[in-house]
């Protein structure tokens, strides 16, 4: 079986270590058939990574992971096969960066006030742009000398959190409906969808256990309605149950089943590139398929 990864992050991405190149040359030692680099909405990597690649057999599925708004909730809609040049995408997004300065501040603030020690200042010093993401504020906030001393913080340090210390602290305090949750603008899930449509691709829900429950089926439909093809049933977000689940749902709804690990570098230490169940090379002749039947 030829072996796949639909979902990973680079360097472009702020909250992921790699350069393309770096993980390319990890797909190719690890026998990955083909990858898709799906940074946060943006696409710089795609054709620095479909030049590396020219002269190899590892294939690039041009991809993105959009963040969106649906309701309150916040979902992650993977877009495969797009026309990443599109000046669609850019005005889509428009205002996302504004938005994301204004919860970074908001964010401290709010820690501030649960009384941990971190300023807006020492998180800028530390950071290479101006709207560090919540895994960097926690990275920052748990390299302090003094959140060791803090009971609170304990569980990230020794405790059964400290696998994973700052995407588990991102879980706890930033995540919606969390002590630190900043409310941000974000495109809507459904006109995404339907920009991923319209720019040749195949929209996929990312990660659904990350945000939603199998029983939210009225959701699934909605999104469908609006074009969604896909869902990334298999994820490192989903224990052998959720999978089960959402496979099962995917079924149910007519929906591709797609698989990826969602791969960032030290934020999940954990996720290793290709690591995920489900990873089968069938998944991009589905996606093909579907692609084509878009046109």
């Amino acid at each position: 079986m030829k072996k796949i990864d639909l979902h990973m992050h680079s360097n472009y991405s702020d909250d992921a270590d790699f350069t393309p190149q770096e993980l390319i040359a990890m797909a190719i030692d690890k026998d990955l058939a083909a990858i898709s680099i799906t940074d946060h909405n943006l696409t710089d990597a795609i054709a620095e990574a479909l030049e590396l690649t020219k002269d190899n057999n590892l294939e690039i599925i041009p991809g993105i992971e959009f963040d969106t708004n649906y309701g309150d909730n916040i979902l992650h809609i993977l877009g495969y096969y797009i026309d990443y040049n599109s000046p669609k995408i850019e005005e889509l997004l428009g205002g996302l960066e504004e938005a994301k300065k204004e919860q970074f501040y908001g964010r401290i603030e709010r820690l501030q006030e649960l009384g941990f020690n971190i300023t807006e200042q020492e998180v800028l010093e530390a950071s290479d742009n101006d709207r560090p993401l919540g895994g960097f504020i926690a990275e920052v906030l748990l390299a302090k000398d003094e959140s060791r001393k803090n009971p609170d913080l304990e569980t990230y340090y020794t405790g059964e959190k400290s696998d994973q210390p700052y995407f588990n602290f991102y879980l706890d305090f930033f995540r919606a409906g969390q002590p630190a949750d900043i409310p941000c603008w974000k495109p809507s899930a459904k006109e995404t969808i339907k920009l991923i449509k319209e720019i040749g691709g195949v929209a996929v829900l990312a990660h659904p256990g990350a945000t939603l429950s199998p029983k939210d089926e009225e959701v699934i439909d909605d999104l469908i309605k609006a074009g969604l093809q896909g869902i990334e049933s298999y994820s490192t977000y989903h224990n052998e149950e959720e999978i089960k689940k959402w496979v099962a749902l995917a079924k149910k709804k007519g929906l591709l089943i797609t698989a990826g690990s969602d791969f960032h570098g030290h934020l999940k230490p954990k996720i290793e590139l290709g690591e995920v169940a489900g990873n089968d090379y069938n998944i991009i002749e589905q996606l093909r398929e579907l692609r084509g039947s878009n046109r």
